[in-house]
């Protein structure tokens, strides 16, 4: 009996932290998350509101340089799909949202148009938490069910967004 409960005790102290450490995969339900508006703190977002919706979740910082060259292409490809079920919710990670304010503004004089995706601000830092991608950027497809779709880790340019928009186009059918 002694032997058993020995047994158990290891078992549990190796499975428990497995499950801690677990990395979302694709295939999997994507985590739950509801965060504020970076612009309007009174509204919140949460992924089960955006059910039916393909959802391309981005976790960024305005100090991260992968973070700041991508920006420019959310912006393109928010506006080719804008008639499609189809949105980009980019979180940012950073300390303060002044920073983060900050950034998007230099990027909408920088490009000389609007950020025309949904924004949320995560002070507590939560979806890196839940996501734990492996660097920054990180961007995951979900489909219309809330499924993750595919995991992208690094940032997109003009010279990989194609196997993005691929993505999108295949969740989207």
């Amino acid at each position: 009996m002694r032997q058993s409960i020995v047994i158990a005790m290891i078992a549990a102290l190796l499975i428990i932290p497995a499950a801690a450490i677990a990395i979302p995969m694709e295939g999997q339900q994507a985590i739950e998350f509801s965060l504020p508006e970076l612009h309007d703190a009174s509204k919140t977002i949460a992924l089960k509101d955006l059910r039916g919706k393909v959802v391309l979740l981005n976790i960024w910082a305005s100090w991260c340089d992968g973070c700041q060259a991508e920006m420019p292409e959310f912006i393109n490809l928010q506006e080719q799909y804008k008639d499609k079920p189809f949105i980009i919710v980019a979180v940012s990670v950073d300390n303060s949202k002044d920073k983060a304010f900050g950034f998007l503004e230099g990027l909408e004089q920088a490009t000389k148009k609007k950020v025309n995706f949904t924004v949320l601000y995560d002070k507590d830092k939560t979806s890196p938490k839940d996501y734990k991608p492996r660097g920054m950027p990180a961007s995951y497809l979900i489909d219309k069910n809330g499924k993750l779709a595919r995991i992208f880790m690094g940032s997109f340019n003009t010279s990989n967004i194609g196997t993005l928009k691929s993505a999108i186009d295949e969740a989207l059918r």
